[in-house]
């Protein structure tokens, strides 16, 4: 017989122990950052940095807390991995399987659309969570238990108290009921889908209107600025058109090229111009493309390692590269065809650390587009974007997109529409 241990009743402190943080390992903070923050909207807390650059970045669970509360709040805590350390585990290994971040069960379906978009596609789902992957292939949930989605099963079971003999042997006055009910049903469907056959036909026969304006960036577009801009545009008899990737902006060519992309945008030369609106997710280190590397260190792992990024510490060298970045895709825009370019410059969110780092990229766009041959600076600074007015301390709400459409909105029209 085994060694027997007695367990003596937790008492004191250990009854109040809480959820505390918890962490994920990454090789990439900057792609943990936009799939946590940019994608699932958490609000970063804290960065912290050490010799070798960015270490962790602490990130909020749940709402703000009140006031000046002594209770610490949870956090989840993105930790800088050690090179090529390790190896995804199994989703069936023995331990910790996911982070598992609370939604509403109306909010579902609009997750997985927007997960999708992003690249990151539900793998799994139950009556209750959607599992998808982050950048380095860690299992997050989305759940809204215990409400499950409305498409899933939960027919209850026959009550004991009515015998499977008097169910089967029921009256044929109920099925006949029955059937004439779905008859109805079935006829009132099929007349509802004719109508809208009908009305798909007749919009496919319109004619489509060219679009002549063409409003392109990051998240930001595809949310309440961007749907906001579209419509002021609309109003005033343009006809506007949205492309956005999430995440996005100069910093990271290596996730996203903008300059690359220009080819797939169109011809530009149809257009009054383009509106661009980036830059949110720039304050981070720049990594460079291959052709902007030194031939020296192109084979050499070890050596490119370290060459191919340019950290946010070393200003100098950051601002260089990054005004350069801007001016070049501008400059590869009137190259193209646009007759102007807006650079609306990324709007002040009311987290104190970001709007702090927004200051050097908004004094850069706006240097870089000055110097280009048809862009044009669009400057919403002066509008403080207070609480509220995010929805997650940076990403504007319709409230903080209409502050700064008021500010500039005028400009953007100007702009388009003068000979």
């Amino acid at each position: 017989m085994g060694p027997c241990y007695l367990l003596a009743p937790v008492t004191g402190p250990a009854l109040r122990l809480g959820v505390h943080h918890l962490a994920v390992k990454a090789r990439d903070l900057s792609r943990a950052e936009r799939f946590y923050v940019g994608l699932l909207g958490l609000r970063v807390q804290i960065r912290r940095e050490d010799e070798q650059g960015l270490r962790s970045i602490w990130l909020a669970l749940g709402p703000k807390t009140e006031g000046d509360s002594k209770q610490p709040q949870p956090f989840l805590a993105l930790e800088r991995a050690d090179d090529d350390v390790g190896s995804p585990r199994s989703d069936d290994a023995i331990g910790w399987h996911c982070v598992a971040l609370g939604i509403e069960v109306d909010e579902r379906e609009g997750w997985r659309r927007a997960l999708e978009a992003a690249g990151h596609p539900v793998f799994k789902e139950t009556a209750y969570t959607l599992y998808v992957r982050d950048p380095e292939g860690s299992v997050v949930a989305l759940s809204h238990h215990p409400t499950p989605a409305p498409s899933a099963s939960t027919e209850p079971e026959r009550p004991p108290s009515i015998p499977p003999d008097e169910v089967a042997t029921g009256s044929i006055t109920s099925r006949l009921s029955a059937l004439v009910s779905l008859s109805i049903a079935l006829l009132a469907l099929t007349s509802t889908l004719l109508a809208a056959g009908v009305d798909a036909q007749r919009r496919a026969r319109a004619p489509r209107v060219p679009s002549d304006v063409l409003i392109i960036g990051s998240s930001s577009v595809n949310g309440a600025l961007g749907r906001l801009i579209e419509s002021e545009l609309a109003t005033a008899g343009l006809h506007p058109e949205r492309r956005a990737r999430s995440s996005s902006g100069f910093s990271r060519p290596d996730f996203y090229d903008w300059e690359a992309e220009i080819p797939s945008l169109g011809d530009l030369h149809a257009l009054r111009g383009l509106v661009v609106y980036a830059g949110g997710n720039d304050a981070q280190a720049i990594r460079l493309r291959e052709r902007e590397l030194p031939e020296a260190v192109r084979t050499d792992r070890r050596a490119r390692r370290t060459a191919e990024w340019i950290q946010w510490r070393d200003e100098a060298r950051w601002r260089t590269t990054y005004e350069g970045r801007v001016r070049s895709f501008v400059d590869a825009l009137c190259t193209a065809g646009a007759r102007r370019v807006l650079v609306v410059l990324p709007a002040e969110g009311e987290n104190e650390h970001w709007s702090e780092r927004m200051e050097r990229i908004q004094v850069l766009q706006e240097s870089a587009t000055r110097a280009t041959r048809c862009g044009r600076v669009i400057d919403p600074r002066g509008v403080r974007v207070r609480e509220g007015a995010t929805v997650d301390g940076i990403h504007l709400s319709r409230t903080g997109a209409r502050a700064v459409w008021d500010r500039v909105g005028a400009s953007i029209v100007e702009g388009l529409t003068r000979d």
